[in-house]
């Protein structure tokens, strides 16, 4: 508050306490001063409401509106990059593909090429060792022969044979480092299969021999006993000397084995002669088995 308007007011409510305590002035007197008072007080308050002044409240700065994503992202943490070992190594290429057939005993090499990844020259003191599985007749060690320094690949050499039994077969090799440590590993994969094949072939005919009237017709039951390796199908004919040819049969075997098979072979006698008869195995050998013979005597 202003410091005149105080005194103002300070100075009437000393006239009216001072009126009440000195009855020195008439009613009249008193009425005066009451009334001195008021347009004192009066004139005060107009000097306040003219005093005061409107000071409007500071604008405020609005804060921004947030949009979510619109702040930055903290930058991702480096990817921490683990050391290389000393000895690592990396396939390259390989031969004999996984699956290869093989006869029971047949010899082959399996060759594999390994890059050097680690840190640490391989040297001659590395072996290059089975591990595991079917060994198949390879060596149990091979030492290398040459260094190989890191970046660098060489070729890796095994002499296989396959194994009698039909089936299939896996081993694992290892390369072994000059302080025993193992790492590397490659492996080989091969079926073994018997090919399938007609192994002999039996004739019979019955009667292998006749003697009668001549001229005449026999006919002569020839059998032939077919023992195959492995399964498949034989596709078969007969061949007779005296121009009897059959057809093109077929017998399927599911393993190794033996089956039977049969023949009417009709024979037109003019004359004492030998007859003979073959089989012929057109697949899989394209092979003749035989002959069986029948020997005729005409007789008056």
């Amino acid at each position: 508050m202003n410091k005149r308007i105080s005194i103002a007011v300070l100075i009437a409510a000393l006239l009216v306490a001072t009126a009440c305590t000195f009855p020195l002035f008439s009613s009249q007197d008193e009425d005066d001063v009451a009334d001195a008072v008021e347009e004192t007080v009066q004139a005060a308050l107009e000097q306040t409401r003219a005093a005061a002044t409107y000071t409007p409240l500071p604008t405020l700065t609005p804060y921004p509106t947030y949009t979510p994503g619109s702040q930055p992202k903290p930058p991702a943490p480096k990817p921490s990059v683990a050391p290389k070992p000393c000895n690592a190594a990396q396939f390259v290429s390989e031969t004999v593909p996984d699956g290869t057939n093989f006869e029971p005993g047949e010899e082959f090499t399996k060759t594999w090429r390994l890059k050097n990844t680690g840190t640490c020259t391989w040297n001659p003191n590395y072996e290059f060792v089975f591990y595991s599985g079917d060994r198949m007749g390879g060596a149990k060690t091979t030492d290398l022969d040459h260094y190989v320094e890191p970046g660098e690949s060489i070729d890796l050499a095994v002499n296989l044979e396959a194994p009698a039994e039909p089936d299939d077969y896996t081993g694992y090799w290892k390369l072994r480092s000059d302080d025993g440590e193992y790492f590397a590993q490659v492996y080989v994969q091969i079926d073994v299969e018997e090919d399938f094949v007609v192994t002999s072939v039996i004739l019979d005919a019955e009667p292998n021999d006749y003697s009668g009237v001549c001229p005449d017709t026999i006919t002569i039951d020839v059998e032939a006993d077919i023992t195959v390796a492995g399964d498949g199908r034989v596709y078969y004919r007969w061949e007779a000397s005296n121009g009897v040819t059959s057809s093109t049969q077929s017998l399927l075997f599911s393993e190794s084995g033996t089956k039977t098979v049969y023949f009417d072979w009709d024979i037109d006698i003019t004359a004492d002669d030998t007859f003979t008869i073959e089989l012929y195995i057109d697949d899989p050998n394209h092979q003749y088995f035989g002959p069986s013979e029948v020997d005729v005597v005409c007789t008056p």
